[in-house]
């Protein structure tokens, strides 16, 4: 959406907004960890503010704040199929 003085309203979206659990991403200065969920924040709870993620070389667990996150590597997304009848299911199997 485009603002009164043409500027992008989500161009300057900060990087912690865009991530979701399972995501990898680069914080600190040269870590990288799966992110395993987050909290929002106390005025917007839907707003990710701290994330649990895990450190991909030493599994160690810990929170971190969003703004601590410099980069996302790898962005998990998932889609989801439509649930198939059962003889959709039962026409499959005999197909293999």
């Amino acid at each position: 959406m485009i603002d009164g003085f043409g500027q992008n309203e989500h161009m300057d979206e900060p990087l912690f907004l865009k991530i979701r659990p399972g995501d990898a991403v680069l914080y600190e200065t040269d870590q990288i960890g799966k992110v395993l969920t987050f909290i929002g924040g106390s005025r917007d709870p839907d707003v990710p503010t701290l994330f649990m993620i895990a450190n991909v070389d030493s599994g160690e667990i810990r929170w971190i704040h969003g703004e601590e996150v410099t980069e996302i590597v790898s962005e998990y997304r998932t889609t989801i199929k439509k649930p198939s009848t059962f003889l959709e299911q039962i026409q499959q199997q005999q197909r293999q």
